[in-house]
């Protein structure tokens, strides 16, 4: 069932490699973007406010394959990206396909911080105000570090959906798992075994993802105890 992969696992493997970069990026997006929405939330400046509220409605409520292609199509007009193959796609393809991820996931990564960000007592950020901490000293000192280990399960989460949610990237030709399982597919006239084999292919990602995030959560949970000890 499984033999064309003796002659079809480079393809998967560009597909795996492709899927954990462009990962990378949209995670990395993501976390920025989520940052930069959250501190707007919680801005003083009513239009702030209302950039992210109307930003994380928009991401929210509409397919992310419309995101993607939209992103694609926008950028492909205003930046001149190079068409360099890079693991059988296009920088063209590749760039606004990871931008497109992070964008999405900043949306999802921004209420998971909020939400972290409320969970945090009050009276935390008053003890910075009485150590003559301004609002920025206090959130970054205080605050959100206390955020970041009530949210690291939620973010896990997210970055796990993120994988995932890397194959609607075919829908514009980038090369990754999905794309590469259905291309294998097409020319075996047998969609399902290569299919099989990215189903498991992202469940590895997803499960070494799982076992980071229980470790960073782990690591943080004890060094946060001997802090308080």
């Amino acid at each position: 069932m499984f033999d064309f992969l003796g002659h079809y696992y480079p393809v998967f493997l560009d597909g795996t490699a492709l899927t954990i970069i462009i990962s990378i990026i949209g995670v990395l997006i993501g976390i920025a973007l989520g940052l930069l929405i959250v501190l707007l939330r919680l801005s003083k400046v009513k239009l702030f406010q209302w950039i992210a509220k109307i930003y994380v409605a928009i991401v929210r409520g509409t397919p992310s394959m419309i995101q993607v292609m939209l992103t694609y199509y926008v950028l492909s007009k205003v930046l001149p990206i190079p068409q360099v193959e890079f693991l059988g796609s296009g920088l063209d393809r590749i760039i606004p396909g990871s931008i497109a991820l992070g964008i999405n996931s900043g949306a999802y990564v921004s209420e998971i911080f909020r939400s972290g960000i409320i969970s945090v007592h009050r009276g935390q950020t008053e003890a910075g105000m009485s150590l003559g901490m301004n609002n920025n000293q206090t959130m970054f000192s205080i605050v959100l570090p206390q955020a970041i280990r009530n949210i690291l399960p939620s973010l896990g989460n997210e970055f796990i959906t993120l994988i995932k949610e890397s194959s609607v990237l075919f829908y514009i030709g980038v090369q990754e798992v999905t794309a590469q399982a259905l291309g294998v597919g097409g020319t075996l006239y047998d969609f399902v075994p290569p299919l099989i084999v990215a189903a498991v292919i992202y469940f590895v990602l997803t499960g070494i993802m799982s076992l980071g995030m229980s470790y960073v959560e782990k690591h943080m949970g004890n060094k946060y105890i001997r802090s308080t000890s």
